[in-house]
């Protein structure tokens, strides 16, 4: 009902911050981490879209935070889908409720832990699908490389299933020294507040060893490189 525009998210971010103040538009969709560099390049600039309402992300996990921040920053509503080239729309979010209900029309989910068997709600499995429409070429059980965690059912009065939370790649679990796994919540929110910090990316060198790599502009101080530290000890215990 409405002009359409579309930019492609590998521009620079500056340009992009400015192409969106132009365009002023009232939805936006884009990829979770794409959005959080617009969001501190336009609290950078001191910015604000006048007209933005809804905010759309797909094609990555949603980081822990990340809501608060939009609303903050943006006083926008940020609205998350699961889905996946393999089998296409998984989980959408629940009008009512950040969690999402599962597609179940066309493809069945399950969430199993490492020995296969199913997690209950609130505990976190590998996610497995297998889809229902797709009579070429079968999807069985896949498993899709995801992680996440089963919820109860939904208040909303929607009989579909309902996914709590899909928390991202196994490829990207934290090995901790006791041979334990778990998802890396390191506090982002935290981290982007210490500085004027563009992108952050932690790296497990070794089982002992973890390697904060920082875009910053300026550069940090020895108060501020060790409040990081302090951020990242408080997460990992």
């Amino acid at each position: 009902t409405a002009k359409g525009y579309y930019l492609n998210s590998s521009c620079d971010v500056v340009d992009q911050v400015k192409w969106l103040h132009k365009v002023n538009p009232y939805y936006l969709v884009t990829h979770p981490s794409n959005l959080l560099a617009l969001v501190q390049e336009t609290q950078r600039q001191g910015l604000h879209y006048e007209n933005l309402q809804d905010i759309r992300t797909v094609g990555e996990a949603l980081p822990v935070g990340l809501r608060e921040l939009v609303k903050e920053t943006l006083n926008a509503k940020l609205v998350d889908c699961y889905s996946s080239q393999e089998v296409g729309y998984i989980a959408l979010q629940c009008p009512e409720h950040e969690h999402y209900h599962v597609q179940s029309e066309s493809l069945y989910l399950e969430v199993v832990d490492e020995a296969g068997a199913p997690c209950k709600p609130g505990e976190m499995g590998k996610i497995l699908v297998t889809s229902l429409r797709n009579f070429a070429t079968p999807i069985i059980r896949y498993d899709i490389g995801d992680l996440g965690v089963l919820g109860d059912a939904c208040p909303c009065g929607r009989g579909l299933p309902v996914l709590q939370q899909a928390i991202g790649r196994v490829r990207n679990m934290l090995q901790l020294p006791d041979g334990n796994k778990r998802w890396p919540n390191l506090g982002f929110k935290e981290i982007m507040s210490v500085a004027s910090i563009r992108q952050f990316q932690v790296v497990q060198h070794e089982l002992e060893r973890l390697e904060l790599k920082l875009i910053v502009d300026p550069v940090l101080t020895a108060k501020q490189e060790e409040k990081l530290k302090n951020i990242l000890r408080k997460y990992l215990n």
